[in-house]
C-alpha cells in the first residue's frame, strides 16, 4: 500500500521523509529551484574539471586504473573519459572535492553537490536519461542530506564530517530517482544507505586526504543502497529516528522536526550557497571581511599590529589552527586565509602551495591574528544556522583601528551568485585544461541543461581530447 494511503500521523519520520521525497517530481519545481540546480551542475562540474589534475586525484586514478571498467559514465576531466558508473561517481566526487571550492549548505554544514552530482550524472548517462531527470534527482538527493544534517548540527559536528556522514542518503536519494525506485523501494534505498554512515574530522589534525575518501564512499555507498533496494533487499524504515539510528548515535542533541518540516515550501536547494575561495567555507565571511578592509583602507600588511577575528564555535572549532602544515591544513587556517588575503589579494587554490605556506611574512602576520569564539555571535549562528558570522577588528601601528563584520560571504543566498558571476568561475577553473573554445562548448549546455534529452551529448565533442 503506498504511503500517501496510510495514516500519516502514525508514520515515523523516516516514511515521511521517504513518502516526501518521493513525491519530488520535475514538473513541480519551481523556476527558482530548476535555475538553482543548473547553477549546482555547473559548479560542480567545473570545480571538478579542476581538481582532476590534483594529487588526491591522480591517487584515485591509479586505484581504478588496472580494474575492469564498461565505458558508461563520463569522468568530470578534460577527455571525458568513460568508466563504470561506480567509478565514475567516486572519482567525480574526489575531483570535486578536492579544492574545496565546492557548494555548501550552510544551515546543515554539507556539501551537497559532492553527494548527489556524481552519482546522478553517471547514473543518468548509463541510462541515458535526460537533463529533467538528473535535476529532479539532485534537488531530491539536496533535500535528503540537508534535511538530515540540520537535524543533528551543530551537535555532530565536533566530531562527525557531516557530508559524510549524510552522503550516502543524498546520494542514494538520488540514485533512487534516476532508478523510478518506487516509494517502498525508496524507503528501503534510505534504510540501507543510512546504516553506511561514515566520516571524522580526526583527518584534520594531520591533514591528511580522508575528506575526499567519505565524499567517494558517500556516492558509492548511496548507489549501491538503491541498486539493490530495486532487487528487493530491506532497509531499516526507521534508520533516521530509532533508537540505534543514525540521528542518535551521531548527535547528542537533535531536532527530528527538521526531517519533515515544511514540506511543500521553499525547498533546500534554493538556500545554497556557492564559494568564491579555494578553502573551508566556515573562514568565508571573515576572508570577506578583509577584503572589504583592503577596498576601503591603504593596509600595509607589516604595519598590523594585532587582528582579532570573533566568531561562532563550529568555525573555530574547524578552522583555528596557526600552524598548518601542508596546503590541506592551510585551507582550514583562519590565520593562514586571512594573512594571505591580506597579502596576496586573492585566495584561488594557487594560492595554497607549501611556499606561500612557509613565506616569512605571512608566518609573521598569521603570529598576530587571534581566532576567538564570541559568545553573542555564537548565540546568533544557533539561532539561524545559515548564518556564518565573523567581525574582524585591526590595529595598525598608527594607532587606527578598523573594524568590520560579514553575515553573508559572496555565494550565499542573501548574498547570492549570479549567472555571470558562476560562468566567471567556470571559466576561471576549465579554461586552461579545457581550452577556451572546449569551456564555452560545455558552458552552452551546461545553460539549457533541462532542454537535454540524453545527458551523454553534454560531453559529446568534447571526448577524446587530452587527458589528466
Amino acid at each position: 500500500m503506498p504511503f500517501s494511503e496510510r495514516g500519516y500521523a502514525l508514520m515515523g519520520e523516516t516514511r515521511k521523509l521517504a513518502s516526501y521525497l518521493y513525491s519530488i517530481d520535475y514538473s513541480s519545481l519551481s523556476s527558482q529551484a530548476v535555475d538553482t540546480a543548473k547553477k549546482c551542475i555547473e559548479d560542480f562540474i567545473g570545480v571538478a574539471i579542476a581538481g582532476s589534475a590534483k594529487t588526491e586525484a591522480q591517487i584515485w586514478k591509479a586505484y581504478y586504473k588496472n580494474k575492469a571498467a564498461e565505458q558508461q559514465a563520463s569522468m568530470f576531466q578534460p577527455g571525458f573519459r568513460r568508466v563504470s558508473v561506480e567509478q565514475a561517481a567516486a572519482l567525480n566526487a574526489v575531483f570535486g572535492h578536492v579544492m574545496d571550492m565546492d557548494d555548501v549548505h550552510n544551515a546543515s554544514i554539507t556539501h551537497l553537490g559532492v553527494i548527489t552530482v556524481p552519482v546522478a550524472v553517471a547514473l543518468a548517462q548509463k541510462l541515458h536519461k535526460s537533463g529533467r531527470d538528473v535535476i529532479e534527482a539532485i534537488v531530491s538527493g539536496y533535500e535528503m542530506g540537508a534535511r538530515v544534517g540540520e537535524s543533528i548540527n551543530p551537535s555532530s559536528y565536533k566530531r562527525w564530517h557531516t557530508t559524510g556522514v549524510v552522503g550516502a542518503l543524498a546520494a542514494g536519494t538520488a540514485a533512487a530517482k534516476v532508478l523510478n525506485l518506487s516509494e517502498e523501494e525508496t524507503l528501503n534505498c534510505i534504510g540501507s544507505a543510512g546504516t553506511q554512515a561514515a566520516g571524522f574530522w580526526e583527518f584534520l589534525s594531520s591533514a591528511s586526504m580522508s575528506k575526499v575518501l567519505h565524499v567517494a564512499n558517500a556516492n558509492l555507498c548511496g548507489l549501491r543502497a538503491a541498486e539493490l533496494a530495486r532487487l528487493g533487499f530491506t532497509g531499516a524504515p526507521t534508520i533516521l529516528e530509532g533508537e540505534r539510528g543514525l540521528i542518535r548515535a551521531l548527535a547528542s542533541r537533535f531536532n527530528l522536526s527538521s526531517l519533515t518540516a515544511g514540506y511543500g515550501g521553499e525547498l533546500r536547494i534554493c538556500q545554497n550557497s556557492f564559494k568564491p575561495y579555494a578553502c573551508c567555507r566556515h573562514t568565508h565571511s571573515a576572508i570577506y571581511c578583509i577584503e572589504k578592509i583592503i577596498a576601503d583602507n591603504q593596509i600595509v600588511p607589516d604595519d598590523i599590529v594585532s587582528l582579532v577575528d570573533e566568531t561562532y564555535g563550529a568555525a573555530a572549532e574547524t578552522a583555528d589552527d596557526a600552524n598548518p602544515e601542508n596546503a590541506y591544513g592551510a585551507k582550514f587556517s583562519l590565520q593562514f586565509c586571512i594573512a594571505a588575503m591580506l597579502i596576496f589579494h586573492e585566495l584561488s587554490d594557487r594560492i595554497f602551495s607549501p611556499e606561500n605556506i612557509d613565506n616569512p611574512q605571512v608566518r609573521r602576520l598569521m603570529g598576530r591574528i587571534t581566532v576567538k569564539v564570541e559568545p553573542r555571535i555564537d548565540e546568533e549562528f544557533h539561532k539561524e544556522p545559515a548564518r556564518w558570522p565573523h567581525s574582524v577588528t585591526v590595529i595598525l601601528k598608527d594607532g587606527r583601528v578598523i573594524r568590520e563584520r560579514v553575515d553573508f560571504p559572496p555565494g550565499d543566498p542573501k548574498n547570492s551568485f549570479s549567472w555571470q558571476v558562476e560562468d566567471r568561475k567556470f571559466r576561471q577553473l576549465t579554461g586552461d585544461l579545457l581550452g577556451s573554445g572546449g569551456a564555452e562548448a560545455l558552458l552552452s549546455k551546461l545553460h539549457i541543461f533541462e532542454q537535454i534529452e540524453d545527458v551523454n551529448s553534454l560531453f559529446q565533442n568534447n571526448e577524446g581530447a587530452m587527458h589528466v
